[in-house]
């Protein structure tokens, strides 16, 4: 079972969402967007999971989110990474209480590493993926992403709704042809 652990995002942070990538859509670029309803913010990706370590695994995040307060974030900013010239992934930014969410994600990997989950080696960049720009098939031109490049320029501080992430969730991602269907399996509390 792939899996992975995010914070689910509450429904204004998905409707903010939903209007920036309206705007985005006009410019043109082969981007897959993420469906609004799957936004989240991934904390630690499991990949391929054994159904039967799903009871350690909770465990550990539980483990990990003990007496750690609730977190106060904000939709911010939005761009692309490598960066706006040459998007690859097209991402909402997050502000607010980030040191402790970063906190909080350390905890997490640290409580998985003993039941062989590796650390990740990139550091963590809380973002909210909005899109991922398509590679061009063999042999056909990618249209331009000069215009998205330039929306993102324009969108660099846009300002969104304040929220309080208030849990963790150990999410199923089952894939389909027409994209990817999220399944919270359990959800732990920020208390």
């Amino acid at each position: 079972m792939r899996s992975f652990i995010a914070l689910e995002m509450p429904n204004q942070v998905k409707d903010f969402a939903a209007g920036l990538i309206r705007e985005l859509k006009p410019t043109g670029a082969d981007v897959k967007w993420v469906e609004p309803v799957n936004l989240h913010l991934t904390l630690k990706f499991l990949g391929e999971v054994d159904p039967g370590a799903t009871a350690d695994i909770i465990t550990a995040v539980e483990r990990a989110c003990a007496g750690r307060p609730p977190l106060e974030l904000a939709a911010q900013g939005c761009g692309a990474f490598p960066g706006p010239r040459a998007p690859k992934v097209v991402w909402l930014g997050l502000a607010g209480d980030i040191e402790p969410l970063a906190g909080l994600a350390r905890a997490i990997e640290a409580a998985l590493m003993p039941l062989g989950f590796e650390p990740e080696q990139r550091a963590f960049k809380p973002h909210l993926t909005l899109g991922r720009v398509r590679r061009p098939r063999r042999g056909s031109k990618a249209p331009s992403t000069a215009p998205l490049s330039r929306a993102l320029a324009g969108m660099a501080t846009v300002a969104g709704p304040v929220f309080q992430a208030a849990g963790v969730a150990l999410m199923k991602s089952t894939l389909t042809g027409s994209g990817p269907i999220y399944e919270s399996l359990h959800h732990v509390t920020l208390a």
